[in-house]
Parts: C-alpha cells; sequence; structure tokens
C-alpha cells in the first residue's frame, strides 16, 4: 500500500514538474515574442516619422506639430542612429511611455526638460530619452562612454521651427539620477564655472578648449544636455553635454 501511494505520489509530482517547465517555456516564448513586438513597433514608428522630419535652411515644424503640438524640436547626434523629434509634456512624466502620437509605449519619447524653455533659448536644456538596444531613442548615448568614438563623432544638429543649430559636444559623464549638477537647469545659469569645474572632475571625455569657451563666456552659447539610463548601474545616467551658438 505504501509503495503504491508512493507510486502515485512521484507521479503526481512529475506531472507538477511538467507543468511548470512548459509553463517556463511558454513564458519565455512569450517574453522573447513581446520584446520583438516593442522594439518593431518602435522601429516601425521611426521610419514613419523619419519622412515628418524637418528640412531645409528654416525647417517646418508644421506637419509634426499636426500629429502632436508638443513637438518642439528635432535632434540628430552624427555617426549614430539618434535622429528624433523632441516633446516637452506638462511635467517629465508624461512622455516616459507615450510616443510622439499619444499612443502608449514603453520606448516613450525624446522629452526637453519641463522647466526649460521650449524654444531652446536658456542657456541649459536638457534633454531625455531611454536606454534602448538596437540603436533605439538614447541607447546610442552609451557609445560616447569610449573616447575613441567621442574623438571622432562629436557633431549633431538641434532644429526648431525656423532655426537649426549646430551642435558640438564638449564632454560625456556618469553621474546619478539624482545629481543636481546636471539635472537642475538653473545651475549652469547660476554657477556656470562651478558647474563647469564639476563636469570637468567627472567627465570620461571632454574637449578643454570648449569648455573654456563657455567658461570665458565668449559667444552667446548654450549648453545642451542628452540623459538616458546607462548600463553601469541602475541608478547611474549618462550624460553627454553639447554646446550651440543661439
Amino acid at each position: 500500500m505504501a509503495e503504491r501511494t508512493l507510486r502515485i505520489l512521484n507521479k503526481i509530482l512529475d506531472t507538477i514538474i511538467a507543468i511548470v517547465l512548459i509553463l517556463a517555456v511558454l513564458y519565455s516564448v512569450y517574453s522573447l515574442w513581446d520584446n520583438y513586438q516593442l522594439y518593431q513597433g518602435i522601429q516601425d514608428l521611426q521610419v514613419k516619422l523619419k519622412d515628418l522630419k524637418p528640412k531645409g535652411k528654416k525647417p517646418s515644424f508644421e506637419e509634426l506639430r499636426k500629429i502632436n503640438p508638443d513637438v518642439v524640436a528635432w535632434i540628430t547626434l552624427d555617426g549614430t542612429k539618434i535622429d528624433e523629434p523632441v516633446v516637452q509634456g506638462k511635467d517629465n512624466l508624461e512622455y516616459l511611455n507615450k510616443d510622439v502620437y499619444g499612443k502608449y509605449s514603453l520606448g516613450g519619447t525624446v522629452f526637453l526638460d519641463s522647466r526649460c524653455n521650449k524654444n531652446f533659448q536658456d542657456t541649459y536644456s536638457i534633454l531625455y530619452g531611454h536606454y534602448m538596444e538596437k540603436h533605439l531613442m538614447f541607447g546610442d548615448l552609451e557609445l560616447y562612454k569610449k573616447s575613441s568614438f567621442a574623438e571622432k563623432h562629436h557633431t549633431g544638429i538641434l532644429m526648431i521651427p525656423g532655426k537649426k543649430y549646430p551642435l558640438k559636444i564638449f564632454a560625456v559623464l556618469v553621474v546619478r539620477s539624482t545629481d543636481s549638477y546636471i539635472f537642475d537647469p538653473s545651475q549652469y545659469k547660476n554657477n556656470r564655472q562651478q558647474f563647469l569645474n564639476y563636469v570637468k572632475m567627472k567627465a570620461s571625455w571632454m574637449q578643454n578648449d570648449k569648455i573654456e569657451i563657455l567658461n570665458s563666456q565668449s559667444g552667446n552659447y548654450s549648453v545642451l544636455a542628452l540623459g538616458t539610463c546607462s548600463t553601469d548601474q541602475v541608478d547611474d545616467r549618462t550624460v553627454v553635454l553639447a554646446m550651440y551658438k543661439k
């Protein structure tokens, strides 16, 4: 009797293990499919938006603003796949998980800090974008952590309605998400020299001549910070700093 009971229990246990394994396989397959759908959806959206990218010396944002009046700019970094519209929401949470069409998307949209001037006339502005693989969103900011890449690719374009600003990247750093120097737009305006000294201390790559230009305040230059999650630690952020002449 005991032996028969043991055999029954073993069969039940084997059945349970088999069910658990099947469920694990099904979950893995679903996760892969879901991940594929996420990335494919973002890639398809990027292709669609490229047709609406503003062109010419005085770029028009009319078509993009028909889609979403929150569109304020277009950012392109040479040597990367970063070529995205920029929105500005009512706060810094609105576009974390919403695409430019206003639909739910884990990839979100590149957005301008809600505390910054939408015409990029501030002395310091911040753009945020999710870190994603396959060269999506702000995933390619990670490339700048290699000095050899930053040395060769340190230009880009910021477009706003009617204007194009050539970008000159001058520093790359990894900071905590709570870093008040980098993520408080008022710091650069109120403590320029202190800010730039901090950048010199933290940067993994920088162009000192450009920092000195900013420090001397020669020319009407503003700073644009581009931030994304870092692959180093959960609370780290990769930040690329660029300058442009207004």
